[in-house]
């Protein structure tokens, strides 16, 4: 089983932080509605916060949730509609204990052409986070005339070759992980919050513990932020993870579509991020792909708005602003 779950840690965040939105929660539930899979073996949950065009976007996991991507799009919420959705198997799209073994990524893509024939959309705009960007990639290889634009941060690589397969990325990406764990700050910080020694903590302190060194470390780079990091336990499902994981091609491809299906990619990667640091994969093709267009943020990792939200926020609001024709 491969398992990806500490990689893609993603979580829950129920206000956007770049801007007064305290009612986005209320917005949330009162836009929320479910949809029943084609194969009657789950409901999806679904909801719309903000006005304009409509963006589905899509959260990171596996078998996470998607409320922590509200800090992601706030100050877009006025221009723009965004679909939000728990992935098949995610906290509010269960499936039965008994199916959790069989779901596949396959199906999530399924699932989000679904989503695409019941909202009477003709394509898509997607907005993808960690392994969100590699549904988002599935779905255009799949459905690739359903798809105006994808917009890709944390993302993952654009292809992975029979002589690399993805189980030996992983090694890599793990690696990187490990090494933002044990960094000097982590300790420094655990230090200064009086969590270094975890004996006598009080249960809060364990998991604010936790928090640091399991879900920020990594995820992102100033860990004096690291309240402000939300996710983990209850908001994410490690069987579900697991399942999917180990669905994901050893091999594929992004560049047969972009051959054939040419749209816009826009990708904001940071520049330490651990799936692709720099975007350095996505660098090697794009230059024979002039529809994707770049943007690293320098000293940023997986979550580039907690490490820098007001670059993101610029880059984001370029992404949706600009044409899904343009040359």
């Amino acid at each position: 089983m491969r398992t990806l779950y500490f990689i893609f840690l993603l979580g829950f965040a129920p206000y956007a932080v770049a801007q007064d939105n305290s009612n986005v929660f209320d917005e949330i539930q009162e836009n929320f509605w479910y949809l029943p899979t084609p194969d009657g073996q789950a409901r999806l949950g679904l909801t719309y916060i903000g006005q304009g065009d409509t963006v589905v976007a899509l959260h990171g996991g596996p078998g996470n949730n998607f409320n922590y991507l509200v800090d992601a799009v706030g100050d877009q919420t006025d221009t723009h509609c965004f679909l939000l959705f728990d992935q098949r198997g995610s906290m509010y799209s269960p499936v039965a204990d008994s199916l959790i073994q069989d779901l596949t990524l396959a199906q999530l893509v399924d699932d989000l052409e679904a989503i695409r024939i019941a909202t009477q959309q003709d394509k898509l705009t997607l907005l993808g986070h960690s392994f969100g960007t590699l549904l988002a990639m599935s779905y255009y290889m799949t459905y690739p005339q359903h798809v105006e634009k994808l917009i890709l941060t944390a993302t993952m690589l654009p292809s992975v070759s029979p002589e690399k397969p993805f189980a030996e990325e992983l090694k890599g990406i793990h690696a990187r992980v490990k090494a933002m764990r044990e960094r000097p700050m982590v300790q420094q910080v655990l230090q200064e919050e009086g969590l270094w020694e975890e004996e006598g903590l009080t249960p809060q302190q364990v998991s604010q513990r936790y928090k640091i060194t399991g879900l920020a470390s990594f995820n992102m780079i100033d860990l004096s932020q690291w309240r402000r990091f939300k996710g983990g336990r209850v908001f994410y499902n490690a069987r579900v993870d697991g399942a999917i994981g180990s669905s994901i091609p050893d091999t594929y491809d992004i560049r047969q579509a972009l051959h054939t299906h040419p749209v816009p990619i826009y990708i904001i990667q940071g520049d330490q991020d651990y799936i692709d640091p720099a975007a350095t994969r996505w660098k090697s093709i794009a230059e024979a792909y002039p529809t994707i267009r770049i943007q690293v943020v320098p000293q940023t990792s997986h979550y580039v708005w907690l490490d820098e939200a007001e670059e993101f926020s610029r880059l984001l609001e370029d992404a949706l602003q600009a044409p899904a024709n343009r040359k």
